[in-house]
């Protein structure tokens, strides 16, 4: 599938991280987590983060996609400061971006079409009734789960649920695109599958794609691969 046309995309650079270090706690007692870690990644790069758990991959995630704030250091994402930002200038970088969680996080009372058309709502206006119709039926058909489009969550798999919750991240063409082992609760086929749509992003929608996985068979994916080990970067 090539995703749909986006505003003008500005500047190549979508994330732009410097010195950042992270510790959960207000001081020095506590042990870094991330540890003056650096990082830029521009638009149609497929990035992966791997290195054994407990590196700060997830935390480095986190900070990336506005859902915490770095306790040191500069972080840039779409041009929008992070440290600085209020939480309305946070939701406006958030909305941007498609996230993939390990766990799916579906709401248990939403078929599928309809948890890809809440995704759709987040931004009003943008679509008219045809796409509304058309997209997400569309993303699921591309994930191999068109049959699952009216199934709630608990009339699924665990793989199909995963796949839903791509689709989600996929449905409104996002500028970045942070996933935490997305596949990892995918058989091979599936994966395969979720893989691809996740480096089309890059290759065709012109999206910025960080991906953790520490599974050594997604490399041939990246355009670069990142090893982390105790919240630095160890490899680039």
């Amino acid at each position: 599938m090539t995703l749909g046309s986006r505003p003008d995309k500005g500047p190549d650079t979508v994330i732009e991280a410097t010195g950042v270090s992270h510790r959960f706690g207000p001081d020095a007692a506590f042990p870094l987590v991330l540890d003056d870690v650096s990082l830029t990644v521009c638009r149609g790069e497929f990035v992966i983060l791997t290195g054994p758990s407990g590196a700060g991959k997830t935390t480095l995630l986190t900070i990336l996609g506005a859902l915490r704030r770095p306790q040191s250091g500069v972080v840039r994402v779409l041009e929008q400061s992070l440290a600085t930002a209020d939480d309305r200038e946070r939701q406006r970088v958030r909305q941007r971006i498609g996230f993939v969680f390990q766990d799916h996080h579906l709401f248990d009372e939403l078929t599928a079409r309809e948890t890809l058309l809440l995704a759709m709502d987040l931004h009003p206006g943008r679509y008219g009734p045809a796409e509304r119709a058309a997209k997400p039926r569309e993303w699921l058909r591309e994930l191999g789960i068109q049959d699952r489009e009216n199934a709630r969550p608990h009339q699924m798999s665990t793989g199909q649920r995963q796949r839903v919750a791509i689709a989600r991240a996929l449905v409104n063409d996002p500028e970045l695109i942070l996933a935490d082992e997305p596949t990892a609760s995918l058989d091979a086929e599936s994966a395969g599958i979720a893989l691809d749509c996740l480096k089309q992003a890059a290759l065709s929608g012109g999206s910025a794609v960080v991906m953790i996985s520490h599974d050594p068979r997604h490399h041939v994916l990246a355009d670069r691969v990142i090893e982390m080990r105790d919240g630095r970067v160890w490899k680039a």
